[in-house]
This record gives C-alpha cells, structure tokens and sequence, in this order.
C-alpha cells in the first residue's frame, strides 16, 4: 500500500527545516491566515538567497505588506526567475506554500 499524499503545507515545512530556517513552523501555522509568519519567511529566504537585497520587511499597514509581497516577487521574478503569486502570499494561508 502507498503511503498517503502530503499537503503542500506539510513539505513546505520539511523544506524549511532542512534549509535551516530558524523558528519551528508546523501545518497547523497554515490552517488560518497568518502574514506575519509568511512575511518572516518570505524575508528570511531572500536575505538567504541575496543578502544584498534592499526589501523592508516593514508590515504594519496594508500598504507596506502589499509593497513588501510585491518587492520580493519582483526579486524573485528577476533574479531566480521563479514567479510567486502575490495574491495567494497575502492571504498567507495554507494556499501561500502551494
């Protein structure tokens, strides 16, 4: 018998830990919204991949968390040719790892 599929969720948290990410994050982060823990990650994975990046990681009011969302896709479109999608980061629920 095969063993059952994962949830994006549950590899995106095993990638994280291997990559060494610094807070222990479990699926259950990802059942509700919680931008704050996306945008943790989202700044920790391009201070990692470009150190030099000049992202805020300012997000207080609604403007400054759609300008941080934005800036790092623009990064990432542009640097690794990887394209995130800015409306599903912003919910920053369980859709935001897939």
């Amino acid at each position: 018998m095969s063993p059952a599929p994962r949830s994006p969720a549950a590899d995106f948290t095993e990638i994280l830990r291997a990559l060494g990410y610094p807070r222990l994050v479990s699926v259950d982060n990802f059942r509700e919204p919680h931008f704050a823990l996306v945008a943790d990650i989202l700044y920790w994975m391009t201070i990692r991949y470009e150190p030099n990046a000049n992202v805020s990681d300012d997000i207080d009011s609604e403007h400054h968390r759609v300008e941080f969302v934005t800036s790092v896709a623009a990064l990432f479109a542009t640097k690794a040719g990887i394209k995130l999608n800015c409306k599903r980061l912003y919910a920053a629920d369980g859709r935001a790892v897939k």
